[in-house]
């Protein structure tokens, strides 16, 4: 009988305990081909976030930041001073969340960890729900290592589009500032996992 390498438990026992690769609570598609159920290699749109785009939507220019580091809590609880709001880098709980799409605001000890997996975290306030709508239908295009969710202390009603070290705040939602998060950032995090543990939902 063949021995699994020890190497290749150990990375599997991590990726499931990371959560990594799963459907976040509210999102609904073919599950039959994870390609299909995650639409990973689909063009959001094809429109430039250039300054001429950026000034329609009230977008900043992406910002990149200093790194506040990359420990880990076993307290899911535990409040930590981030110095940037909202948060980019720094100190977060040992999982992080399923990604997806979520209709409450969630700990940002836990989202913090996907932005080291190199996941788009998409956070929200002061919308209406047409804008609500075209963020959520943007996001569902292409959501594969997307996290979409509403929070009250964002320093602006719009949108901010963070990724590790990285961030774009939009006044309102744009296609164009997210496909440009996601061509440059996504799975660009410092400790990537990319493996799909499961191809249906995790929540309900």
């Amino acid at each position: 009988m063949r021995r699994i390498p020890m190497i290749l438990i150990v990375l599997a026992a991590l990726l499931i305990a990371g959560g990594c690769g799963q459907f976040g609570q509210k999102y609904q598609a073919d599950t039959s081909n994870a390609d299909t159920a995650t639409g990973r290699n689909k063009v959001i749109t094809t429109q430039k976030f250039d300054e001429a785009t950026q000034k329609k939507y009230g977008c900043t220019a992406p910002e990149e930041f200093k790194s506040e580091g990359r420990g880990h809590t076993s307290d899911v609880n535990e409040k930590v001073d981030y110095k940037h709001n909202p948060p980019h880098s720094g100190s977060h709980y040992q999982v992080p969340l399923d990604w997806g799409l979520y209709d409450t605001e969630q700990r940002e000890v836990e989202w913090v960890h996907n932005l080291e997996h190199g996941h788009i975290v998409m956070l929200y306030k002061g919308l209406s729900n047409d804008e609500k709508n075209d963020l959520l239908d943007a996001a569902r295009i292409n959501p594969y290592h997307l996290l979409v969710m509403p929070r009250k202390k964002n320093p602006k009603d719009g949108v901010y589009y963070v990724a590790w070290t990285h961030q774009i705040y939009c006044k309102t939602p744009n296609k164009a500032a997210l496909q440009y998060m996601v061509t440059e950032y996504r799975d660009q995090g410092p400790e990537l996992f990319t493996t799909d543990m499961s191809k249906s939902e995790s929540g309900t």
